[in-house]
């Protein structure tokens, strides 16, 4: 009985890890090849709302931190805050998305005298107030327009993806408990050599000398 019991657990583990993991991740590279295949988007705009993002999404989860949630116990402990199922996880991590920018707004109004929290929200804040600017100086025009949406849409989804990952690496450290060594040994050998093609790399531009971009081959064969 036992045995059966470690395996039911194994098979739910399965299927519970790449719907937890892979679906966010998925919805982030959609978004991710749409901006860069948008040209006027620019290719440093990506990365420069996708960094604003996760800058905002590292300020939500310490202003959300609970005392005595990240410790040793209550990560690896039976019966901790940690030891949930799927579906009170997926709740957790529903719940904490939704009070992470009220917890983060609390700490900026109540808590932040050293405005460790207020400085990162006033560059992010800087940031989109120069993007709205440029959005409004170009007349408001569609590809102008989209490109704004675009960076609005990969901040938000950074953040949240920040917190997503946390609180997830936390959740599976319980679950998997010293197995999650062999799991990340696994991933770091899986993005080293890209066997499954769990990590997507975008492949970088080539660039073509002279007139051979245009299909004429000017190399002289010596005689």
């Amino acid at each position: 009985m036992d045995i059966l019991n470690f395996l039911h657990s194994g098979f739910l583990l399965a299927l519970e890890i790449p719907l937890l993991l892979a679906l966010p991740f998925a919805l982030w590279y959609r978004v991710s090849d749409a901006a860069h295949l948008h040209h006027p988007y620019g290719s440093w705009r990506p990365a420069l709302s996708t960094y604003s993002g996760l800058a905002l999404g590292a300020c939500m989860v310490a202003a959300s931190w609970r005392p005595g949630t990240f410790t040793f116990e209550a990560i690896f402990d039976a019966g901790g805050p940690w030891d949930l199922s799927l579906t009170e996880f997926a709740q957790l991590l529903m719940q904490r998305l939704g009070d992470a920018p009220h917890d983060l707004v609390g700490v900026l109004l109540n808590d932040d005298p050293h405005l460790n929290f207020g400085v990162v929200v006033m560059v992010v804040a800087t940031l989109f107030a120069v993007d709205v600017g440029v959005t409004l100086a170009s007349g408001v025009r569609g590809p102008m327009l989209l490109s704004f949406l675009l960076d609005v849409l990969m901040a938000l989804l950074a953040a949240g993806l920040l917190i997503h990952v946390v609180y997830s690496a936390l959740w599976l450290l319980n679950r998997l408990n010293f197995w999650s060594i062999a799991v990340a040994l696994l991933l770091l050998q899986e993005y080293r050599y890209h066997v499954f093609g769990l990590f997507r790399r975008r492949p970088k531009p080539v660039r073509v000398a002279g007139n051979i971009q245009h299909g004429i081959n000017t190399s002289v064969k010596s005689s």
